[in-house]
Formats: structure tokens, sequence, C-alpha cells
């Protein structure tokens, strides 16, 4: 389906953080366009109303009712139509103030910020977080490291050597309460995918993003997840409430596909030591030990290998031995070895398959062992290089030393990359995470998007040791509004506008951007005026700046989102 350029695409562009005196120089509204670039009228985007300042429009509670429950499927990703897309400004909450900087937020965050009392109340006895005065402070408890989330990291890294070495760099913990795992492995080097639904109450994804840790809206239900095959090194679930067991396993075979051979998947909680634990659980002994059986038993038949077991804590191994996955190619096997036509890192809203994701035997560097230790794995180029049309060692080191010279220049743009003033930065059309990886040495990280419609080039991102996920820009980002400092893109109105409306993405951007949160737009000459008008109604100061080569066909928009409150009453 097509559109023409005003009703068809517009692409996220990021925002970069930089001090107002910075953006003053705007840029001049188009009336008579030189020849050979867009021209748009002027558009001033009305407030949404107050009830919307939570607004996730692809995963929005109000719309759940239209949903099967099963599987708890209502829960995944279901975007609204097209006439009912919101044309407005989502309102930051009565009292919103600028949110604490990195690293104090990791610990504390504005209760006004996220206003929720649900789980307060819920987990206090878990030590999540509580709310003083006007913060949430995060002790950085849970429901199974009730003696804080630090000990907790140092019986799994006395279990899991790789921990501590390099060896293990991303991870995904699945179901993560307010992350506080994924906050711990920070500071140890390891950067989590924190992955938790939306619900009415706990806003978990919205607690981690406002604490300055890498978190996404997502649930492991009908579709797979949003990564491709091979890509963790770790997944974890600390009584993430997920029926592991049922369904045939479907949600483990899921977390096998998405981790590399050699990854693991550590568990904590039912039914791992029931022993010990099974009068808490409001269960017999009976019941959780056979629980764990059939887990194991599940677990055995995917080529998993119990590696390690201790107290609460029971950790499984992803194999890397062909011999095992043969096995899965005698007939009536359950589960069976997914065949040919079932693409491993096909995850847009693919159904998730009753089988086994076998590693790809031509690949003799993505077991994990074979991988180089971080960070000399952030400049190695990986053997997946070679899938990606145009792929090879050279493109991808030259691809490094681009965004070396690219990310100087940005610097130069924006003083503020670098400093406390940015933390969350999303990279919205990447190749091979070359933006993220020249920021490596500031205290930021980047969730790397790659479009469900471009070359496949997720994987080689995961493999240097970054974070990503596919997404498809005409529809809204599996986050909470306010959730981002800078988001950076580089010609996806360029790419995308033959399919996307190009208002909407600017408002997705709008959304998911704090205020006085940047955004570096790096476009061709053609679209960056228009995208400067846009980003005017938007109430965003912008202005044009030359590239690093000066070149005449492309600009850069250094854009800031002004902080503003709604001037209506809210009915929460």
């Amino acid at each position: 389906m097509r559109f023409s350029f005003y009703l068809g695409g517009i692409f996220c562009s990021e925002k970069d953080k930089i001090a107002t005196q910075e953006v003053s120089k705007k840029v001049e509204t188009p009336k008579e366009t030189a020849a050979g670039s867009l021209q748009i009228k002027a558009v001033t985007f009305p407030e949404c109303s107050p009830d919307f300042q939570d607004y996730t429009p692809c995963t929005d509670p109000k719309r759940w009712k239209k949903y099967s429950v099963h599987r708890l499927s209502f829960m995944e990703r279901h975007c609204p139509p097209v006439f009912e897309k919101q044309e407005c400004l989502v309102p930051p909450p009565d009292g919103y103030k600028l949110p604490i900087r990195w690293p104090k937020s990791k610990g504390e965050c504005w209760y006004r910020n996220v206003p929720y009392d649900w789980i307060n109340k819920q987990k206090s006895n878990q030590h999540w977080l509580k709310k003083e005065g006007e913060k949430f402070l995060f002790p950085g408890g849970g429901t199974m490291f009730p003696n804080g989330v630090s000990h907790y990291v140092d019986l799994m890294v006395d279990l899991i050597p790789g921990m501590k070495d390099g060896t293990i760099r991303t991870a995904i913990d699945t179901g993560c309460g307010v992350a506080s795992w994924g906050g711990d492995l920070l500071d140890r080097g390891i950067l989590t995918v924190s992955l938790a639904p939306r619900d009415n109450h706990e806003a978990q994804v919205q607690f981690a993003l406002e604490r300055g840790i890498p978190a996404i809206l997502g649930i492991i239900s009908t579709q797979r997840l949003p990564f491709p095959s091979n890509s963790f090194d770790m997944a974890h679930c600390s009584r993430c409430l997920i029926p592991w067991t049922e369904f045939g396993g479907i949600y483990l075979l899921e977390i096998h596909r998405i981790l590399r051979p050699g990854g693991f998947w550590v568990l904590s909680g039912p039914p791992v030591n029931y022993e010990n634990r099974w009068r808490g659980w409001n269960t017999t002994i009976e019941e959780q030990k056979s629980d764990y059986e059939k887990l194991q038993k599940l677990l055995t038949s995917m080529c998993f290998k119990l590696y390690k077991k201790k107290e609460d804590i029971a950790i499984w191994q992803k194999s890397s031995d062909n011999s095992c996955y043969k096995k899965l190619e005698v007939p009536d096997n359950y589960p069976a070895k997914c065949d040919d036509g079932a693409e491993p890192d096909s995850a847009w809203y693919t159904p998730i398959r009753p089988c086994v994701v076998t590693p790809n035997q031509k690949y003799k560097k993505v077991a994990l062992k074979s991988l180089a230790k971080w960070p000399e794995r952030l400049h190695t180029a990986p053997e997946r290089v070679a899938d990606v049309r145009g792929g090879s060692d050279g493109a991808f080191k030259h691809d490094d030393s681009k965004w070396k010279t690219r990310v100087k220049h940005y610097k130069k743009l924006l003083p503020a990359i670098g400093t406390d003033k940015i933390r969350n930065v999303m990279d919205m059309n990447t190749l091979y995470g070359g933006f993220a990886a020249a920021l490596n040495d500031y205290p930021l990280w980047v969730m790397n998007v790659v479009s469900s419609y471009s070359p496949n080039t997720l994987p080689v991102v995961y493999d240097r040791g970054l974070i990503g996920t596919y997404h498809d820009w005409c529809e809204a980002f599996s986050t909470y509004p306010r959730t981002y400092d800078l988001l950076h893109l580089d010609g996806l109105f360029t790419a995308e506008s033959h399919r996307c409306e190009m208002k909407y993405v600017l408002l997705e951007m709008d959304r998911i951007l704090r205020p006085n949160g940047y955004a570096i737009i790096r476009e061709s000459s053609y679209f960056a005026d228009a995208v400067a008008t846009l980003a005017k109604g938007m109430k965003w100061g912008c202005r044009k700046e030359e590239t690093e080569y000066g070149v005449e066909t492309e600009k850069i928009l250094i854009c800031q989102k002004k902080l503003w409150y709604s001037s209506k009453q809210s009915s929460i």
C-alpha cells in the first residue's frame, strides 16, 4: 500500500540534548522552497488529553478486550488502525520533573514522573521500591533476592565465571520487575534488555527506563520476540511467572531460539529448590517435584544441559554440540527440528513455532566460546556480516571508522553528548551498530533499531556485544512516553517515506522523547526542511547544520523537545 508523501512516510527522528541557546537558530518554514526539496505547509499539533500521559498505542489496555486471553496474547502488540491514530502531543503527568540523572537515577526517581502507588504497595515486602517523600527509591531487592540484587548476582557470578571475564556481554531478563538485575549487571560490563508487558498497574518498563536501565515492552506469548536467533549470551527469569512447562514448552523454545550456542538460561524461583521452598509457594512438594522434573525433561529435549545448581539458582546451557540437534530429526520426536521454511531470524509478527531452531553449522564463530571477549568483541567483524548483502569484514571496518568520524562531529554540534544529560539513546535505523559503538566510552546505552523492511543486520549488532530490536516505524515503538534522551536517525525518511506517514513517525518520536531531550536527524536535503517544519509544530526547536564533509545533498538537524505541561484538566 503506497501513500503520497504528505500522507505517507515520516520516520522517527531522535532528539539530541542541547542547551536551549544551542537550538535557537530556527529553521525557517519553507514557503517557496528551493528546487529539489520537499515543500510542506506549517502545522501545529494539539495537545492530547491528559488521560494519554502514559499512552502506549500498540499495547493499550483500553483495547485489550478486543483480543484473545489465550496465552495472554491480548498483551502482545496490537496497533490501532490508521483512522484511530492520534495526531496530538502526549502531555507529561501533572508535576512532572526532568528526570534525575545517571548514576543517581539508578537508585531513585521522581514519584510524579511515574505516579503508580500500586506497585509500591504490592511489592514493598520484596524491597523492589519504596516511596519516600517526592521520590521512589530502589533498594535493589526482588522476590528472589531479599538480601539485595548485588548479593544475588554475586552468587550467580560464582556459578558462571564467564560473567566476570568479558565472555558474557548481552543478556535478556524476562519479567524484569523494576530491572534491578539488569541495573546491577551494567556495573559488571553486561548489557541487559529488560522485558515486561504493559499492564494496568505495574509500569515495570517505565520504571526501568526512568532509572536509565535498558528495557522494552514485550511478552513471550504467541509471537516471537523481536530479536534474531543466536543473539543473547544469557537469559534470566527470577520468579517471572512464565509457565515454562505449559503448551509443550513453547516459551522455552523461544528462549532457546534467541540464546546463542553455549549461552546460559538462569532460573530462580519455582520449581527450583522446591525441596526447601515449597511451603511458601502455596503448593505441595509432590506438585513442585513433578514440575521440576517436567522442566528438566523439556530442557534436555531441546539440547539444554544442566550446568550448575545451587540453592535457589539453577543454570542450564544451550548445547553447541551438533550431535544433540541431529537426534531431533528422528520421526515423531518432540520437539522436532524446525524445517528450512522457518527462517530463524524472522521475528516481527512471526508466530512462535513448536519446534527447535537449530544452530546453523556453517557458522564457526557464533557460539559463545568462539566470540572475542568484551570489549575486543565490539570492533571485531562478526562472521554473520557476510550474510548481509554487500557485507564483508572490510565493509564492517569502514562503517566502524565512518561512525567514529560522525560522532566526533556530532559531539561538536551537540556538546551534551557524553554528559549526564544523555543516558537513554536510540539509533532508529542502524546498520551494524556503528553509532552505538562510537559512543561506547560515554555513560549511556543505545537501543539499536533495525527496520523489519531493511536488510537483516541485527545479528551483527548482537555479535559485537550491543543490543537492539526489530521494528517497523510505521507503527509505535514498544515503550512508554518520555523514555529516551536522544534519538538518532540516518536517512530514515528517505528510506521509508514511501511506506510510512511522516507526521506519524515524528509524533511517535515526540511521544518517546523526554522533555528537553534531543534528536539528531541526518537526512537528505530534500527532507530536512519539511522535517524541521513539522518539528516546529510539535514545540521542538531545530537548527540545520552541515555534515562532517559539508555535502550539499545531506544535512543534519539538531532538535530539542521543549518541556511543557497540559493546559487541560486531568481526569486521572
